[in-house]
């Protein structure tokens, strides 16, 4: 396995850089998501490879019983309160800029807003010849 100890969990200051760092340590594991759910087994976790990958595609945090077991898998579990209290500072921070525990589409929303991501258009519709006023 890579060198994990270089890796701080406490470098994300939103969901979009903690999932970023979560993507670094599986890369820094050396170890393929099949083998991850494996290594999860064997310590008792459940971590299906496709929650997994679904978790690394997204830029919404998991949840700590995902990271838990992601964290012990890529060899990590000497860290794995630094990386849960992390995710949990990272939530608070949602929580206070948003005004409320953020869902998964509360975070979502957030993340797009603060990327200025393209798909987020706020910008009025233009009319449509059903919705046009008449001349």
């Amino acid at each position: 396995m890579g060198n994990l100890g270089e890796l701080s969990p406490y470098e994300a200051r939103d969901a979009a850089g903690f999932i970023k760092l979560m993507r670094q340590l599986k890369e820094r594991s050396g170890l393929t998501y099949r083998e991850l759910e494996e290594r999860a087994a064997r310590s008792g976790d459940v971590l299906a490879r496709s929650t997994l990958a679904d978790v690394l595609r997204r830029c919404t945090l998991p949840r700590p019983e995902v990271l838990a077991g992601f964290v012990r898998a890529c060899g990590d579990e000497q860290r794995l309160g630094a990386w849960l209290d992390a995710r949990e500072r990272v939530r608070r921070r949602l929580t206070q800029e948003l005004g409320s525990a953020p869902g998964l589409a509360q975070q979502h929303l957030h993340q797009q807003t603060l990327t200025a991501d393209p798909a987020f258009d706020l910008a009025a519709p233009t009319a449509t010849a059903s919705t046009a006023m008449p001349a």
